[in-house]
């Protein structure tokens, strides 16, 4: 009888601890995605880009890729409460589904060993799958949701997504090649 208490206690611990763990990494991650930085030169000034996810794969790392989920979905709800939404709430679910594209298979591959080249190799596998499910999503799903959300056509945001610039010193570096290779003609 005692045992059974015993191990009832030791799963209400980690229970409790694996809730509490996620909580902390979520809530971290929500204030990450607070602070986004631009990305000058390169590209219009809604690119942003923010630190958000590190706690997102660590969470995915340290207690497996359905905890990922879950500190993901606690920082889309920190950011919404602390910061609120300025794409109608279509940028969060993309935040959030890109943002489990990415960290379910690197905890997926990182589990079956446990090892820097595993998780290497599960952010790599996160990374062409987040490429794959984003051109699909943003395609069929996301941009017609922007387009009804704000009453613009889709091509609108095609245009405006569509504007990266090059970096200066590589824009230079191009223009010179580009005079050299007609040169050559």
């Amino acid at each position: 009888m005692s045992e059974q208490v015993l191990r009832r206690n030791v799963s209400t611990r980690s229970r409790t601890r694996t809730i509490t763990q996620i909580a902390m990494l979520g809530a971290i991650a929500g204030i990450l995605m607070n602070l986004e930085f631009p990305i000058p030169f390169l590209a219009p000034s809604f690119y942003q880009l923010d630190f958000s996810e590190v706690p997102v794969l660590v969470g995915s790392f340290a207690m497996g890729p359905i905890a990922g989920i879950w500190v993901e979905l606690v920082k889309i709800l920190v950011h919404l409460v602390t910061k609120g939404t300025m794409t109608a709430g279509v940028g969060d679910v993309a935040n959030f589904i890109f943002g489990c594209a990415f960290v379910v298979p690197a905890g997926f591959i990182y589990r079956s060993m446990k090892n820097r080249k595993h998780a290497v190799l599960g952010m790599i596998a996160g990374t062409l799958l987040t490429s794959v499910v984003a051109c699909f999503i943003n395609a069929f799903i996301l941009l017609p949701a922007y387009g009804k959300a704000f009453g613009m056509p889709v091509d609108a945001f095609i245009q405006m997504g569509s504007a990266v610039r090059e970096p200066p010193p590589y824009s230079s570096l191009m223009r010179t090649a580009r005079s050299n290779s007609l040169e050559c003609r």
